[in-house]
């Protein structure tokens, strides 16, 4: 959190991803199988973003069975972890955060569906982690 503190986009001459237009994952289905398509960006976890996944990993859940849920992405990354723009935007709302992100990854393991990150692209940090928490 130091380094959240002492570097902020604004210091470093960068924009803030507040107010800028990001792919929200999105979900089809083909028959039993769901298909999240997590977007063509950099797929960063920010706050809604992740609440956009949520939504979509609630409807997988609330299928009948049988239902297989396959996350892949379109771009140059499948996703490049945490959002630290964001992260350094808002440091009042990393405690709540972080926690949530972790859910996330608890609930991926267990979701009582077989999943499969299909990745295409670059996968760092807290994205790694999400691709690992998918059964393939």
């Amino acid at each position: 959190m130091v380094f959240l503190r002492l570097f902020t986009p604004k210091s470093a001459g960068l924009s803030t991803t507040q107010g800028e237009a990001r792919t929200m994952p999105k979900l089809d289905r083909d028959g039993d199988v769901y298909l999240l398509d997590l977007g063509d960006d950099e797929n960063r976890f920010n706050v809604d973003w992740v609440s956009s996944l949520e939504a979509r990993l609630d409807e997988v859940q609330a299928a009948p069975a049988p239902r297989a849920l396959v996350t892949m992405a379109s771009g140059k990354f499948w996703s490049n972890g945490l959002d630290l723009e964001w992260m350094a935007a808002n440091p009042e709302l990393i405690g709540v955060f972080i926690p949530r992100v972790h859910d996330l990854l608890a609930r991926v393991l267990g979701m009582g569906v077989a999943t499969v990150a299909a990745l295409q692209g670059h996968t760092f940090a807290a994205g790694a982690m999400l691709a690992l928490a998918h059964d393939e």
